[in-house]
């Protein structure tokens, strides 16, 4: 598979994971999700010999290792490594998961419906991959948090224009708020009360 796909596939694969578990940190975790899908291509055209030692699940060892000093990271790296090697089973030539102990390719589906790299086939897989990754993205962005940054949440109660003053049981008059504040994610809520006709009223609401 080219480049391109691996790093779709390994962005639809985070993120779907990064979706499911509620990971924070997405912007970290795509980076090394990104690299890491094209971290084992690299190794063999440092090591001079198409997919060998690169593409060896030896790999998964260190990248594991990495989730215990950083959790986001570690699963980002291994799960970049992952796509890359399951989208190369796909491919005609297959991928050596046992290298160096074991040098024979591991395939999956029969023959003909291998895809070869850099064909229509592949371009139509890309497709697909997208196809799936943009409302992936779309809901990833509903978290809201997850993205690593702090947003910021507005609030609005307002009364109607038209309201008058309600008279309670006990006979005390309950008057309408007009009520405009902002909540900041991740720390306590300041929030200022300002009422029609009487004075400024502070209120602090804590994070539950």
């Amino acid at each position: 598979m080219r480049e391109y796909t691996h790093i779709a596939g390994a962005i639809l694969l985070f993120l779907t994971f990064a979706y499911l578990t509620s990971i924070h940190n997405l912007i970290i975790g795509i980076f090394f999700a990104t690299w890491i899908s094209v971290f084992p291509d690299l190794i063999d055209k440092l090591a001079r010999k198409h997919r060998g030692i690169g593409h060896s699940i030896i790999w998964l060892i260190p990248f594991a290792l990495v989730g215990i000093l950083n959790l986001t990271i570690g699963s980002a790296m291994v799960i970049g490594f992952i796509s890359h090697i399951l989208l190369d089973l796909m491919t005609v030539h297959g991928c050596p998961l046992l290298y160096p102990l074991i040098k024979s390719d591991f395939v999956c589906f029969n023959k003909k419906r291998r895809i070869k790299t850099g064909t229509y086939q592949e371009k139509a897989a890309f497709v697909f991959i997208l196809f799936l990754l943009i409302p992936m993205i779309l809901f990833t962005i509903n978290i809201g948090s997850h993205w690593g940054l702090t947003e910021d949440q507005n609030m609005v109660f307002a009364s109607s224009n038209d309201a008058k003053n309600i008279t309670e049981d006990n006979g005390a008059i309950k008057n309408n708020y007009n009520l405009n504040f902002q909540v900041n994610d991740g720390s306590n809520k300041k929030i200022t009360v300002k009422k029609v006709s009487e004075n400024e009223t502070t209120i602090i609401v804590n994070d539950t």
